[in-house]
């Protein structure tokens, strides 16, 4: 890299965030299309325990969390959820992280867009593919319900655009967008407190429950109306955590982490920053959620079967507030665009950190495609790392034909591996494993959360899981396989890839007693394991529930311990290159990537 290069990277590094921009990082990730979408699937999957839902969702973040928080003050740095797996294990098990990281930052706009085509479709209802048949679900034929929530062909081109548009958010100047996005923020969090207190005190003759089947066309579901009634409310609280889009709605807690190298160090320090962001918006989440769903609970008998608005919307509108139900539709639009937001601003640095350490094109990231000058100054915007994730996310879009429940799989497990690794790193960083109770506190969470990902995992169902590590898989083959292509002349490919610039890890597979190759091996292997336990699930039935939970159980537990090995066998014949916590040392090492 040159020195323009050198010099954005440094610009990046030096800004500083206070506790209310990282507060607005987290909270504007995740608060976005989750609670306007989830919970109409979580009634119909759980009935009234779909509550617990979100109370066993929130406390499953908040274990991930203490993890990644204590990682993040122990090594802060700006694209950690790559660089420091990268360093700690290697660049094989570094490119399956950051392959689910980037899905899962890419993929998001595109579900989010999708999210806000559906707030749209109250007022232009052509942009689902029911039209306007969907206002009442009694106008379509029983096949129509099949993908009934698709978007027509206008409303993918409306996704497309709306894409493109956050996208354009990300061309501001950082400390704009950063100010945008609290701004943002405060508004689409004061609209679900409005719901919350204003039906809570609303007339009780508008009040009514319902039985799970009554919302059988909010279950996103395929099959007749028939069996999605005699479906409703059988489903475990667990298995709508992951399957049910409850997972979805509280990721991007993790936003400030992606930018733990630039927190701000005076006053009360980085650590208390980050922890106060974190736990602050994950706790404040898990009650507002689980108010909102206890709302749904007591209202959805009001419910008109209209698919085109918001179920809480339609709240409103029998509580005669119509203009909390106008607020609604139009956060309906707000909200899902300000998490696509901070998911797009997140994702330029994670990319970035990948083209660093030579994981991708090395091009990403030079001056000349990470900044731009406008009105005489320069803006640090990652642009093309930009464009290349907007392409992505519209691949994403078409396949599932804009399809919002297809989308949340395609975030909800990725983000599941992504999550499974900082434990492992936290507990094999040289110094960590010293005695007193830190050490068993780190050892405890960071094992406890590898665990509990395993069950979550396994009670998700075959559907989501395989969909969700097909898309790791396909992502981890293609960072692998393009530099060793591109360093052999091949015919036509060679070609192609001749400019491609990235560091050949591929071979390394076939190396004996390459110290890369063990913690890939266990990491594929625990995942293959939860696969196979799914899928026997889903085979056999519940008669068998109980033994393929005990195997993943005892994937987990097995194969975290011999993780940690691993990477610390790593580790001893790689020297790491990690940054430090303030205090940890008198001055930051420069952060590099050699491995």
């Amino acid at each position: 890299m040159g020195d323009r290069g050198g010099s954005a990277e440094d610009v990046d590094e030096g800004r500083r965030l206070s506790v209310l921009d990282l507060v607005g990082l987290a909270a504007g990730g995740v608060v976005g299309s989750g609670w306007l979408l989830a919970a109409g699937q979580a009634h119909w999957a759980a009935g009234r325990d779909a509550v617990w839902a979100w109370v066993i969702g929130g406390a499953l973040m908040l274990l991930i969390a203490a993890v990644m928080v204590e990682l993040g003050i122990a090594a802060p740095k700006t694209g950690g959820l790559i660089f420091l797996p990268l360093q700690a294990a290697g660049p094989l098990v570094a490119t399956v992280v950051a392959a689910a990281l980037w899905i899962v930052y890419a993929v998001n706009p595109a579900s989010e867009a999708a999210a806000m085509v559906r707030g749209l479709a109250h007022w232009f209802p052509s942009l689902l593919r029911s039209g306007r048949a969907g206002a009442e679900v009694g106008g379509l034929s029983p096949q129509g319900m099949e993908r009934a929530y698709d978007l027509s062909v206008t409303g993918a081109l409306f996704a497309v655009v709306l894409m493109a548009v956050i996208v354009g958010f990300n061309l501001l100047p950082a400390r704009r967008l950063i100010r945008l996005n609290l701004f943002i923020t405060v508004v689409k969090v004061l609209v679900p407190l409005l719901i919350i207190g204003c039906l809570a005190l609303a007339a009780t003759s508008t009040v009514r429950g319902c039985a799970p089947d009554h919302v059988w066309y909010l279950s996103a579901q395929s099959g007749s109306v028939r069996h999605l009634r005699s479906e409703a409310g059988h489903f475990s609280p667990l298995y709508v955590v992951l399957g049910g889009g409850i997972i979805y709605a509280y990721i991007g807690f993790q936003a400030p982490l992606d930018f733990a190298g630039n927190v701000k160090r005076r006053g009360m320090g980085e650590a208390a920053r980050l922890r106060w962001a974190v736990y602050g918006t994950l706790v404040g989440a898990v009650a507002l959620y689980t108010a909102l769903q206890y709302v749904f609970s007591r209202h959805c008998g009001s419910l008109t079967a209209d698919m085109l608005q918001s179920p809480y919307a339609q709240f409103a509108t029998a509580a005669s507030m119509t203009w909390l139900a106008w607020l609604i539709r139009l956060n309906a639009v707000l909200s899902p665009m300000g998490s696509g937001i901070v998911f797009t601003h997140a994702l330029t640095r994670e990319v970035a950190a990948l083209s660093r350490a030579h994981l991708t094109h090395r091009g990403l990231q030079t001056a000349r495609r990470a900044s731009f000058r406008f009105r005489g100054g320069e803006i640090d915007a990652y642009w093309m790392i930009l464009i290349v994730n907007l392409v992505i996310g519209l691949a994403a879009l078409a396949v599932v034909r804009g399809n919002w429940e297809e989308l949340v799989a395609l975030n909800s497990v990725p983000i599941m591996v992504v999550y499974a690794m900082p434990g492992v790193v936290l507990v094999a960083l040289p110094g960590a494993d010293v005695n007193g109770v830190r050490r068993v506190v780190r050892w405890s969470l960071a094992y406890c959360a590898f665990v509990a990902i395993a069950v979550v995992l396994h009670e998700a169902g075959w559907a989501d899981v395989w969909r969700g590590m097909a898309a790791v898989g396909i992502g981890s083959a293609l960072l692998l396989a393009l530099p060793w292509l591109a360093v052999r002349d091949l015919p036509y490919v060679g070609r192609l890839l001749r400019h491609y610039d990235a560091r050949e890890h591929l071979s390394r597979l076939a190396r004996r007693g390459d110290p890369a190759v063990a913690p890939l091996f266990l990491l594929v292997g625990h995942l293959g394991v939860l696969l196979a336990c799914t899928a026997l699930h889903e085979l056999f039935g519940d008669g068998i529930a109980s033994a393929t939970r005990s195997g993943s159980v005892l994937s987990a537990v097995v194969v975290f311990p011999l993780l940690v090995r691993a990477a610390r066998r790593y580790m001893d014949q790689v020297r790491p290159t990690l940054p430090t916590g303030r205090g940890a040392a008198s001055a930051r090492p420069r952060i590099s990537a050699r491995t």
